[in-house]
């Protein structure tokens, strides 16, 4: 059968739903919608005898009962949105289909984040590479500044030097590359003998493919393989690939780079206080602004480190349709590891389409399991649509307060300690006025002098207080943690 379950296209998450709801409704809602198994879905049981089937690859996902007319024309409705589906899950399989293909992409694209230093980087890149496309010798040459001139990083099939005759596919003074660099366009040339731009020394090459190093904006490089056996030719897939690794090689190289301008810099500063200023300053730069109002919610969030750097961290973003998502977490940990760890999830975050909770935690758990052995990192993420429907998931993270109630949620485990790990959802609903206030560990386990902690019997009266006066309550008590308090507030009138 058809992997696309009908409940999917019907259900009241779907984008398809006001529009089925309203076809329902214009059928005085004697129509029903069943799953294969015969589960009503959507609508009511119907008494007449019409039961259309709804087909997908002419195999039944489910049925719809009702008047004929109305019933024939949801169920070939429901079977196009089920072909669309089926589409949409297909581009996405075959993307993901080339990367296992390929069965080293994925692994390139997590090892390289853990390296820093750009040879290392681009000779790793740069052999993988030959793993994955036939060449008997290529090379990586990278501009470390925008304003310089192309070096020699990694190459394979002759020495490592910035010569033109070293075989090594291409040097810094190929017209190929800076043709390549110009254009931020990869290309196939099957035949350098004949073309104009090769030098002398690359008319021996054969096929050769080249893609450019892009990063954002900016074009960091170039990576070449050649082949120089007889007949040796290279096509569209191989472009392809080779774009792919490039995408990956791109970031980590950029990362090293700016890694090399950093550590340069923190060399030249004279305390290490002034290092830990300069991370401080950047993760605050990281962190969004304290308050974030839309037209249907007001979101307050304070952060006060218990030292130059934190390990809390909150993510605040909006939908097209005017959904909220709010993420809170803390990272084990202290100091400039649990901040670049935080820098590394929020680079995560930024530019993703968050929409289940579940999903975000699930994707932010592979990417932490993925940089190896970095402890562990409690998150709770909430999506809130406009008219105050909420889903959240919890990764071990202190559970959000509505009204000074706790919102019970499953007990997990927190990211980046098992590979593959699911989370439960809990879904509510967040009344026009409400506040659901999210907050990190620093807020129960403040200590006074005397030893005391803060505790939890304490936060149902704490948290019906606005983010600030959360956090200030916290931190006179006797902050020992970070503290983070993030709150949202539903303002809009509700229809």
């Amino acid at each position: 059968m058809p992997g696309i379950p009908l409940r999917i296209l019907v259900g009241p998450k779907s984008q398809n739903f006001p529009s089925l709801k309203a076809f329902c409704e214009l059928a005085d809602n004697k129509i029903g919608v069943f799953d294969a198994s015969g589960k009503l879905l959507m609508g009511e049981l119907s008494v007449t005898s019409a039961r259309v089937p709804v087909l997908l690859e002419n195999e039944p996902i489910g049925f719809v009962t009702g008047p004929p007319a109305h019933a024939n024309a949801l169920a070939l409705l429901l079977g196009d949105l089920a072909i669309r589906e089926s589409e949409n899950r297909a581009l996405g399989s075959e993307v993901l289909h080339l990367y296992r293909e390929a069965n080293l992409i994925e692994q390139l694209s997590e090892q390289l984040a853990a390296l820093l230093d750009l040879s290392v980087v681009s000779q790793f890149a740069l052999e993988h590479a030959q793993r994955l496309i036939p060449a008997t010798c290529g090379s990586i040459l990278v501009m470390e500044n925008p304003d310089g001139v192309l070096r020699r990083v990694a190459a394979f099939g002759g020495p490592l030097d910035d010569s033109a005759e070293a075989m090594g596919a291409i040097a810094p003074g190929s017209r190929f590359a800076s043709f390549i660099l110009e254009r931020g366009i990869a290309e196939i040339v099957n035949d350098c003998a004949t073309d104009p731009r090769a030098l002398d020394s690359e008319r021996v090459l054969g096929a050769l493919i080249c893609a450019p190093l892009r990063s954002g904006q900016r074009t960091v490089g170039v990576i070449a393989l050649a082949n120089t056996a007889a007949g040796a030719v290279y096509s569209a897939p191989n472009l392809k690939l080779l774009n792919t690794v490039a995408l990956q090689t791109a970031a980590a190289i950029a990362n090293a780079i700016l890694c090399a301008e950093m550590i340069v810099a923190a060399q030249a500063r004279a305390a290490f206080a002034a290092e830990l200023q300069a991370v401080s300053t950047v993760q605050q730069l990281l962190l969004q602004s304290p308050s974030h109002t839309t037209a249907n919610f007001e979101v307050e969030s304070v952060y006060l480190p218990a030292s130059e750097v934190g390990g809390d961290f909150f993510f605040v973003t909006t939908a097209p349709g005017g959904s909220l998502t709010v993420l809170v977490g803390d990272v084990s940990g202290k100091g400039l590891t649990a901040a670049m760890r935080v820098a590394m999830i929020l680079g995560a975050l930024h530019g993703k389409v968050l929409d289940d909770p579940a999903d975000t935690l699930q994707g932010l758990n592979n990417v932490l399991i993925a940089q190896g052995e970095l402890g562990f990192t409690t998150a709770c993420c909430i999506r809130i649509s406009p008219d105050g429907e909420f889903v959240l998931a919890n990764a071990g993270h202190i559970a959000p307060y509505i009204g000074g109630r706790e919102v019970e949620t499953p007990p997990s485990l927190p990211l980046g300690m098992i590979p593959g790990q699911t989370y439960e959802v809990v879904q509510g609903y967040l009344r026009q006025g409400e506040r659901i206030v999210l907050l990190s560990d620093g807020v129960p386990e403040a200590r006074a002098e005397s030893g005391e902690l803060y505790g939890f019997d304490r936060l149902s009266g704490l948290t019906l207080l606005r983010a600030r006066e959360i956090a200030e309550a916290a931190q006179g008590f006797g902050q020992e943690d970070d503290i983070t308090v993030l709150t949202v507030k539903a303002v809009s009138p509700r229809n």
